[in-house]
């Protein structure tokens, strides 16, 4: 923080994108000091956005104004900036959250509650951004590739020396979530060059700012693709989004599947909408009739044979250890494990086959088009 300690001090989020906080600029594009050199080498999962933006910058220079006022230490000021304002602001954390407890990152890290990570369990937590201080071009957050970082020579130097080298002092054990498209690619790259491994990379959520429209209600599949306006521009990035659940899933569920150790957190409310919330895996040995019963629109899913000896036989969704299982390919690797009270439908209406069967008929991968008693009105 060093430098500009007096200008946060006595101007606070008056200071956001003064020429006094300007650390580089190679125009169109501009660096702004962000007092986030805070780095947590304990922490156990690491999210990567592109850069802070205008609601970080203003949040994080407020709480730095207070804290100088009051005589706080530099590396106590750096700390609690990072958690109050790290992915802050009215739209980002909520949706941030949203997707934590999506893929019920709370039974992951054994906390009761993913906001915990922003609060008891902070220490859990390493919050950081592709381009770690404030990056902007042509006025406005930086939002582009990750080719075009590594072009930029402003840009890449400020990846190189702040973000890939904050990460060499990180736990090997922690795991990685990158916050769209391009942060992905550089904890990929990340990869490449040996500074983290593959398995820590779980993969992405959608970036949860406003900006970004309706990506995460996509994502999470509390919206069809089909819905969205003609020139929204989501649209281009449903393909991405759709593989980018998968993957999340799949690591998700693999992670709370082989960490029994980790007590699940308590239940909570049941969501307006079933698709926002996975809940904890039942213990291994759990049966179809130890869970809640499945959503009548599940009950009603089914699929006649039309071939073969079992001609006529009417399928089901194939119920095993309190899940339904759905997938994009017929391979088991990409298995998704979908708890029983959960809605199968969002899944289907984004071109997952579901696992179904009947007695004496082993269970196989049915197409969503071909599954009957779904919900018309969203097909």
């Amino acid at each position: 923080m060093g430098r500009f300690s007096p200008i946060l001090r006595d101007c606070g989020a008056a200071a956001v994108r003064r020429p006094d906080t300007l650390l580089a600029t190679q125009l169109p594009y501009e660096i702004f000091y962000i007092p986030f050199e805070h780095v947590n080498p304990q922490a156990r999962l690491v999210i990567v956005g592109i850069t802070p933006g205008m609601n970080q910058l203003e949040l994080a220079y407020a709480e730095a104004q207070r804290l100088l006022r009051l005589g706080a230490s530099e590396a106590a000021i750096l700390e609690a900036v990072k958690s109050v304002a790290a992915f802050g602001g009215d739209a980002m954390r909520p949706n941030l959250l949203r997707m934590l407890r999506h893929f019920g990152f709370a039974a992951i890290l054994g906390v009761d509650d993913e906001a915990d990570l922003w609060g008891t369990a902070a220490g859990l937590l390493h919050s950081t951004s592709v381009v770690p201080h404030a990056a902007f071009k042509d006025g406005k957050m930086f939002s582009g590739s990750f080719e075009e970082v590594l072009r930029v020579g402003a840009l890449r130097e400020r990846f190189e020396a702040d973000f890939v080298g904050s990460l060499r002092g990180l736990s090997p054990e922690a795991l990685y979530v990158a916050l769209g498209k391009t942060p992905f690619d550089a904890l990929l790259h990340c990869v490449k060059l040996g500074v983290i491994e593959e398995h820590q990379l779980l993969g992405a959520l959608a970036h949860p700012s406003r900006s970004g429209g309706s990506q995460v209600a996509v994502y999470l599949g509390e919206k069809s693709p089909d819905d969205l306006d003609p020139a929204d521009p989501v649209r281009g990035r449903v393909a991405w989004l759709r593989d980018a659940y998968f993957r999340m899933r799949s690591a998700t569920d693999r992670l709370r599947g082989t960490r029994g150790a980790i007590a699940p957190p308590p239940p909570r409310p049941a969501p307006s909408r079933p698709a926002t919330v996975v809940r904890a895996p039942r213990p291994r040995g759990a049966t179809s009739a130890t869970p809640a019963a499945p959503a009548p629109s599940n009950a009603d899913l089914h699929y006649v044979v039309s071939r073969g000896k079992a001609a006529g036989t009417v399928l089901r969704p194939h119920v095993q250890d309190g899940h339904y299982i759905v997938s994009p390919t017929r391979f088991e690797a990409d298995y998704v494990r979908v708890p029983i009270g959960e809605a199968l439908e969002p899944y289907l209406r984004q071109g997952l086959s579901l696992r179904m069967s009947a007695p004496g008929v082993a269970p196989s991968l049915i197409s969503p088009g071909s599954i009957l008693g779904r919900d018309r009105s969203s097909r």
